[in-house]
């Protein structure tokens, strides 16, 4: 009954206290910035939210099983030390002298979990690799290549186990060598230096061969928990790294800002590398004025992607202003400022999910009639009704069972169900054919009488039904105007245009 009741109580608050690590370290993840999130290998989060997690929930286990069994061990010796303090103390010293020797082999274990933990990071690197970019690995005919760094890193993980196995091994052989050595040593000592009675000398006997299993077990623990340290350290380390990007602490969620009048940018200047000189965008002066369509065009390199990032606030300026409606945008007023826009990348991501749950992950309460009305205005009404189950149809992973142009317009809808103010389209169509464009064009155009739409393009055709295009070169802007006006003055504009008619 107290056996059970303890192993419990062990599963309960091991469990519990994994529990606690793997989502505080997840919660400190969510409210990490931006740029800080960007600096962390995704493979490296997941090595220490699942198999590091995994490996302290183990540690903890072998650390409660030493406290227990150094307990059961304290209660043998404090009987032995009443039938014979001399012979209990001599037995404490060469058992403290084993300990001593066997030190080395305790060092070589935490060696060996250090090596351990870098060969299961370096599993996960490779997996993750590999998933990513499967595609490209199929095209290409790499899968045997990818095969055998994922043999390579699998072989790397089953030396270590096999190094830290023959050390375990190793210990607990030396270990019973010295204790059968030291007992039987004991032994003379009581018969021929303390002429012990016999009965004490049986006694004593039974104490000690219940003591020295004890106390193999807790030298196994101990080197167990050696072996396990790298990994608590590892997530101790994102946990401080997570902590050193972290946002501030969002208020309650308060209403989604409003855009009556504009966004302006005042001298925004912004590196991602603090050390260097390069900004990538600089001293940048820009007005978007609300419910028109702008778009933001230019070379690669440019700034386009970082401006991007600032607009929707998840990059913070080094220097100068953010303003919406002539209202700097910090502390609290960035979060909102989030909630309201409806942003489409390039590579629109898909839930393995239905149609229906991806698009409530923009409005978790949102009617299946209003869904409806926001498909129609992306253009997605006529592929989602044919769609095998309708809006209850799985799209599969990251949307693979749509096409490119399903996928852009399903996340147009996602977006505009979250009734933005601003509808920020990041090369959106960049990896599209030219009708998948049209259709999202065309849908884009139906929303700027009632919607601030921003896009952001290097394809110029994207850019062309904007009302106003903005150039941007070197983080600067470089010029701005309708199409007819940048097409017919000397630029960087007309540069791109007249390369493009001439690579068609």
């Amino acid at each position: 009954m107290a056996s059970r009741f303890r192993e419990v109580l062990n599963v309960e608050v091991i469990q519990g206290f994994t529990h606690f690590l793997r989502n505080d370290l997840y919660e400190t993840l969510a409210r990490v910035d931006w740029l800080s999130f960007t600096r962390i290998r995704a493979a490296e989060l997941t090595h220490v939210l699942t198999s590091g997690m995994e490996m302290v929930g183990f540690g903890l286990q072998q650390l409660l099983m030493l406290v227990s069994t150094l307990v059961i061990a304290g209660v043998n010796i404090a009987v032995a030390f009443t039938l014979s303090p001399a012979m209990t103390a001599l037995a404490l010293g060469t058992g403290a002298l084993l300990l001593l020797i066997l030190r080395p082999l305790n060092r070589q274990a935490l060696h060996t979990g250090e090596k351990l933990h870098q060969a299961r990071k370096e599993m996960f690197a490779v997996i993750a690799d590999h998933l990513g970019g499967m595609k490209v690995a199929k095209s290409y005919g790499l899968e045997k290549r990818y095969a055998d760094y994922f043999r390579h890193a699998t072989g790397r993980l089953v030396d270590q186990l096999l190094d830290f196995s023959r050390t375990n091994a190793a210990t607990r052989m030396f270990y019973e060598i010295g204790a059968a050595v030291v007992l039987s040593l004991l032994f003379l000592c009581a018969v021929q230096v303390f002429h012990l009675p016999a009965a004490y000398l049986l006694l004593l006997a039974f104490l000690f061969a219940r003591l020295l299993p004890k106390l193999s077990q807790a030298q196994q623990c101990y080197q167990r928990i050696c072996n396990i340290l790298p990994s608590y350290g590892a997530v101790l380390a994102m946990q401080a790294r997570l902590v050193q990007g972290q946002e501030p602490r969002q208020a309650p969620a308060g209403e989604p800002l409003r855009l009556d009048l504009g966004i302006e940018l005042r001298r925004v200047s912004f590196r991602y590398d603090k050390t260097r000189q390069h900004d990538a965008v600089h001293q940048l002066d820009l007005v978007i004025p609300a419910r028109q369509l702008t778009a933001i065009t230019g070379p690669s390199g440019a700034g386009k992607s970082t401006l991007a990032d600032l607009l929707m606030g998840l990059l913070v300026p080094d220097a100068g202003q953010m303003l919406v409606d002539g209202v700097p945008l910090a502390g609290p007023r960035l979060h909102d400022w989030r909630r309201a826009v409806g942003y489409v990348p390039q590579e629109a991501f898909l839930f393995h999910d239905t149609v229906r749950a991806n698009l409530q992950w923009a409005h978790a309460g949102a009617g299946e009639e209003e869904m409806w009305r926001v498909l129609e205005m992306a253009a997605a009404t006529e592929f989602v009704s044919r769609l095998p189950q309708g809006l209850d149809t799985v799209v599969g992973d990251r949307g693979v069972r749509l096409s490119g142009g399903e996928r852009q317009r399903l996340a147009l809808a996602r977006a505009l169900l979250r009734r933005p103010a601003l509808l920020l389209l990041d090369e959106a169509t960049s990896n599209l054919d030219l009708e998948n464009e049209r259709r999202i064009q065309e849908a884009v155009q139906r929303l700027q009488q009632n919607l601030t739409v921003l896009i952001i393009a290097h394809r110029l055709s994207t850019v062309r039904i904007a009302e106003r295009i903005v150039v941007l070169d070197q983080g600067r802007v470089a010029a701005e105007g309708t199409w007819e006006q940048l097409a017919n003055q000397p630029g960087l504009f007309r540069s791109l245009l007249q390369a493009r008619e001439g690579m068609s």
